[in-house]
């Protein structure tokens, strides 16, 4: 009985022994494999196209031709004309007030001077004419053609005019045409300044007219950089100069009361300006004066503007001042004296894919893509590269296979090569 006893005690012990064996060998087996799987295991991504820049950062000043308007008097400042609006030489672009003007009266004010001019220019045009339906088709297109463009520069009151003006034009044209009765103009406008003159001995209006002293684009934000910032300036252009112009930079401000003699705006040449920038010379010493060149004004916005390298002044400690000008209209452009800048060297478009993706094998350069299940091994001509992101070409010159727009790339895995099994 003893003997049997101590057979099964033996017998169980050893039960326990293998299943406890079974379950090491089991959890051994686990680990194993997720060990195995895990250095086999590949990340992907489908191949897309995208673009990079090589790109100069900087700050830079902004040369323009610019004429200061001084005040004539003491007061507050009105405008007549929008921010950035072109104007002729001679055109009234403010006013100054001896006294503060209850906003209702100017308001009415300004729509009586805008009646006046309208009925004193077509007083002068009668004679020009001369019932000549024709010639006012010809004006009406005139007037139209600038439409777009103060679209584009969301320059909502001149369009306005000219909407006021086109409707007169075409009224005249109905009274040609024995469409409607003209009107008696004459007593209109002596109505309309006899309400004006009211208006101004009513409210104690005593103003200064201030003129356009040439033709332009208005701003009346100053900032007493513009006699350091024309472009006659760019023949003294340095690295020491720009250093003297960070010294003295102001922001622009709009001066609301004024004194005799402070400058209350100015007129900016609106067909071409420059920027400068001082710039590592390694980094410009592949441009060439002449070059095609585009950049950003990020003070102004994101937009990418084009122009021309008009010089490069390479100086002592491995800097340079970087001169471009271009003639594009870029909002804000004329009231801004110093943005920061990128300058784009280079601009790259291909497939953009991870740098980590890239392999040499036997001397090619290229990436692995799954194919069928299987990792095929294509060669890439290489156009940017950076420690992120490569673009490479679409197409390669020699004509070989390369990517193609939504490949499934492998960006990274061990132990690859061609043909091997992957799924």
């Amino acid at each position: 009985m003893r003997e049997t006893r101590e057979e099964r005690r033996k017998n169980k012990k050893g039960k326990r022994s293998f299943i406890a064996f079974l379950i090491f060998a089991f959890a051994l087996s686990i680990v194993v494999n997720v060990a195995l799987s895990y250095g086999g295991r590949i990340e992907t991504m489908l191949v897309r196209t995208g673009t990079e820049e090589e790109i100069i950062k900087s700050r830079g000043y902004i040369f323009k031709d610019q004429t200061v308007i001084l005040s004539p008097a003491a007061g507050y400042v009105y405008c007549e004309v929008g921010e950035e609006q072109r104007v002729k030489i001679g055109e009234t672009v403010m006013h100054i007030h001896k006294n503060q003007m209850d906003a209702s009266a100017g308001s009415e004010l300004e729509s009586i001077e805008e009646k006046i001019h309208e009925l004193s220019s077509d007083k002068i045009k009668d004679d020009v004419f001369s019932n000549d339906a024709a010639k006012i088709e010809q004006e009406i297109l005139l007037a139209l053609k600038d439409v777009p463009f103060l679209g584009f520069k969301n320059n909502i009151r001149k369009v306005s005019e000219i909407k006021e003006k086109v409707n007169s034009l075409i009224e005249g044209r109905r009274i040609i045409k024995g469409e409607a009765q003209p009107k008696d103009s004459i007593k209109e406008l002596e109505e309309l300044l006899a309400r004006k003159a009211e208006i101004e001995k009513a409210y104690n209006i005593e103003r200064t007219a201030v003129y356009a002293p040439k033709a332009g684009t208005f701003t009346s934000r100053t900032d007493g950089m513009e006699e350091f910032l024309s472009t006659k300036k760019l023949g003294e252009i340095s690295v020491d100069y720009i250093k003297e112009l960070d010294k003295k930079f102001e922001k622009p401000i709009t001066l609301t009361k004024v004194k005799e003699s402070d400058a209350v705006g100015k007129i900016v040449d609106n067909f071409s300006w420059s920027v400068a920038a001082t710039v590592p010379f390694e980094q410009v010493e592949d441009m060439r004066v002449g070059d095609r060149i585009e950049f950003r004004l990020l003070d102004i916005g994101q937009d990418t503007i084009s122009g021309t390298v008009s010089q490069i002044k390479q100086e002592e400690k491995g800097k340079a001042v970087l001169v471009v000008k271009s003639n594009r209209y870029v909002s804000n452009i004329y009231s801004t004296s110093r943005s920061e800048i990128e300058f784009i060297k280079h601009h790259y478009e291909g497939f953009k894919i991870p740098s980590e993706s890239i392999r040499i094998i036997d001397g090619k350069t290229g990436v692995y893509i799954i194919k069928n299940d299987k990792a095929r091994f294509v060669p890439v001509d290489i156009l940017y590269n950076s420690k992120e992101w490569v673009v490479v070409a679409e197409t390669l010159s020699s004509g070989d296979t390369t990517l193609k727009l939504y490949d499934e790339l492998i960006v990274n895995g061990k132990e690859i090569y061609n043909n091997k099994v992957v799924r």
